[in-house]
């Protein structure tokens, strides 16, 4: 039986307005997300001179979120990839860069620590990141975060490769800061999520850095390089103050 005339046309016009509906949403989102840019790359962001440490840049294929990407690409901006050495402590930094509306936050969200170092071959000790109450790594790091004047990130204890690693990383969705409560990938309902959190404005700039380190850290947290280093991921937005976190 064919259907209606009145029907016919009643679904054309129904496709069209959602057709016109996606078009404008993708505009507007655009238009706001365009103020976010920073301008800054991967590469200024963190210093490639530091007194008394030994700066090397690696191949960012060589840090553990690009060993491990399988579904997709990373598809940043830029990104880097450091390692800083004095003696017997060292750490690295791997930096990405996304410009609103190049990657969505919830794909983003696929390469954290959580998802990819036990792709490549890495077990996290939760336990190991909380104990003892009150003297854990966990608490170091909050104390070191608070005395440069740094939002806290996610912090991660990793066995693999016959090491241990300290690991501690943020996930910048604007000025929105991303808590990885459940320790794995974001939902498959997440995109609705982020629409009732944030409307329009899904064209966010992203950035997202990770610290890891296979030293003391206590020694780490004391020095002033160290410290300078830190202090210079403010200009990304992760300066201590009153901006919301999200959690995923």
């Amino acid at each position: 039986m064919k259907a209606p005339k009145s029907a016919k046309t009643w679904l054309a016009a129904t496709l069209a307005v959602g057709l016109v509906l996606a078009v404008a949403l993708q505009w507007f989102g655009a238009r706001l997300g365009r103020q976010n840019v920073s301008g800054l790359q991967s590469t200024g962001v963190v210093p490639t001179e530091l007194p008394g440490w030994l700066v090397t840049d690696r191949p960012v294929a060589g840090s553990e979120e690009e060993k491990a990407k399988v579904d997709e690409l990373l598809n940043y901006d830029d990104a880097v990839f450091r390692i800083y050495e004095q003696g017997s402590m060292g750490f690295s930094v791997y930096i990405a860069h996304w410009s609103p509306g190049k990657m969505s936050p919830r794909l983003v969200a696929g390469h954290t620590p959580d998802v990819c170092w036990p792709a490549a071959g890495w077990v996290r000790q939760p336990e190991a990141e909380r104990t003892p109450a009150g003297n854990a790594p966990a608490d170091e790091i909050a104390r070191i975060e608070d005395k440069v004047g740094l939002r806290h990130g996610q912090f991660r204890i990793f066995d693999g490769h016959d090491v241990r690693q300290n690991v501690l990383f943020w996930h910048l969705f604007g000025e929105d800061l991303v808590n990885y409560d459940t320790g794995n990938s974001p939902p498959w309902y997440a995109m609705f999520v982020d629409l009732m959190k944030h409307g329009l404005n899904q064209r966010r700039e992203q950035w997202f850095v990770r610290i890891s380190s296979t030293g003391s850290l206590k020694s780490l947290g004391e020095d002033p390089g160290f410290q300078k280093f830190l202090q210079s991921l403010a200009v990304i937005g992760l300066k201590a103050g009153n901006q919301p976190t999200l959690k995923r």
